[in-house]
């Protein structure tokens, strides 16, 4: 019979034919033939380091033509509408400029190489500063020499960062070993040691007039030795701010007296040895230099001598109108075995930032060539511990009176300790000439429209 459609029915070729009845033909499974996903291969420790500095470097590049932009044009949206380019490449770099600290993490967020050309070509025709074009497209390129070097292209690479075993761990470059042997060689340069330097810090908000900042400051060496000849103790406890109106602005020891000429009363007695030091306050608010005598000179002498001082800043810088805690420094001008650095931060403070840490190459005024911190940061970061609300959590095996020199502290401040919230950085071996910098930026939530 012939179908109306088909026409004659033609035999079924022996290549075709239908399976007997009840057998089942069973056909290759392609998926058993394939070969299984290679695993990524986790990052080395000085892998991660590299992709680090390259993070960093970009990070400060890019958010340097961002803040070029109107700031309507700041947020992925508004980027993406104002150089006319594609938003998912804007979003991703406003989501890694987020990162207050840039890390690994921050390649993960950023767009690929492509992307990040057509940005910057984009911000060149929008009339972006040039040679700030030119120090990103370096940056650019260096991100593409990364992937290639380690992956061979960024989805790969990200596949690394994210990989099992990769682990945040101390790189080769900087690791304790290496800075115990520049402690001991920076005493055969400098005739100067300590074995614990300590930095503590409280901030407030004036209760009297909120537009100024109170700062608290107790700092000094615990076993400071002084070889005859070798550098003397110095402890500097300036600032870097700017106040245009020098009559509200002050810097006093904590019985209120000026730090100058011979200060005794610069001294924390409780925790300084006897015979006292001579303590000579000398320079400007912004630039307070203490130097510490000892009371003989006939021999290599070992002391311990901790100093405190308070002063009022600005809440607001007036050129720019943001808040003026930014950064707070702990400096190591002294070879030291170990750096005990707390900030305590009034609960009113707390809430509008958050904390960072890192270590910095210490130029004399805190400063950085172009602004750009990735370029005298080390390797190695040193990490930051939250010690929460209150001083409960004040005591370290690094000075087993680290909890009563706290109290006592905030006990001649008249500040009520239940109030603050501590933070704290403690390094084992801290790099010589070193500033380590606990920044805070702001806590304002960030919306993308």
């Amino acid at each position: 019979m012939h179908h109306p459609y088909f026409g004659p029915q033609t035999p079924i070729s022996n290549h075709t034919r239908v399976p007997a009845q009840g057998i089942v033909r069973v056909m290759p499974d392609v998926s058993l033939q394939s070969k299984p996903k290679s695993i990524p291969k986790p990052l080395s420790s000085d892998e991660h380091a590299l992709c680090e500095r390259v993070a960093a470097r970009l990070h400060a590049d890019l958010a340097s033509l961002v803040q070029q932009l109107p700031e309507s044009a700041q947020s992925g949206s508004g980027m993406a509408k104002h150089l006319d380019i594609v938003r998912n490449t804007t979003q991703r770099v406003v989501h890694a400029l987020r990162d207050q600290t840039p890390s690994v993490q921050t390649l993960v967020k950023l767009p690929g190489t492509k992307g990040l050309e057509q940005l910057l070509a984009a911000m060149q025709d929008a009339g972006l500063t040039k040679n700030t074009i030119e120090l990103a497209q370096i940056a650019v390129a260096q991100f593409e020499q990364l992937i290639t070097s380690l992956a061979g292209s960024h989805t790969k690479l990200i596949a690394r960062i994210n990989a099992p075993g990769t682990i945040d761990t101390e790189a080769t470059l900087g690791a304790q070993d290496q800075r115990q042997a520049l402690f001991e060689s920076a005493i055969a340069v400098t005739g100067r040691s300590a074995q614990t330097a300590i930095s503590l810090y409280a901030f407030r908000r004036s209760p009297e007039n909120p537009g100024v900042l109170q700062r608290a400051l107790a700092s000094g060496l615990q076993q400071t030795t002084i070889v005859p000849g070798g550098m003397p103790v110095v402890i500097r406890a300036g600032d870097t701010l700017q106040w245009d109106d020098p009559g509200n602005r002050s810097f006093d020891l904590l019985d209120d007296s000026k730090p100058e000429g011979n200060t005794p009363q610069a001294l924390i007695k409780e925790f300084t040895t006897h015979p006292l030091p001579t303590v000579s306050s000398q320079g400007s608010a912004d630039n307070l230099v203490q130097v510490i005598d000892p009371a003989q000179l006939d021999g290599p002498q070992t002391l311990d001598v901790i100093t405190a001082a308070r002063s009022n800043h600005p809440f607001t810088d007036p050129k720019t109108g943001k808040m003026t805690l930014d950064e707070v420094w702990s400096l190591v001008n002294c070879p030291t075995a170990q750096l005990i650095f707390d900030v305590y931060l009034h609960r009113e403070l707390e809430r509008l930032v958050r904390p960072a840490i890192d270590a910095q190459l210490w130029y004399p005024n805190l400063s950085s060539p172009g602004g750009q911190r990735w370029i005298t940061r080390y390797p190695s970061p040193p990490r930051l511990e939250l010690l929460g609300e209150g001083i409960a959590r004040a005591q370290t095996k690094l000075h087993p009176r680290h909890a009563e020199l706290t109290k006592l502290f905030f006990d001649r401040l008249g500040w009520d300790p239940s109030e603050y919230v501590g933070f704290r950085c403690e390094v084992i071996y801290p790099v010589w000439r070193a500033g380590y910098c606990m920044s805070f930026q702001s806590a304002e939530p960030q919306h993308d429209e």
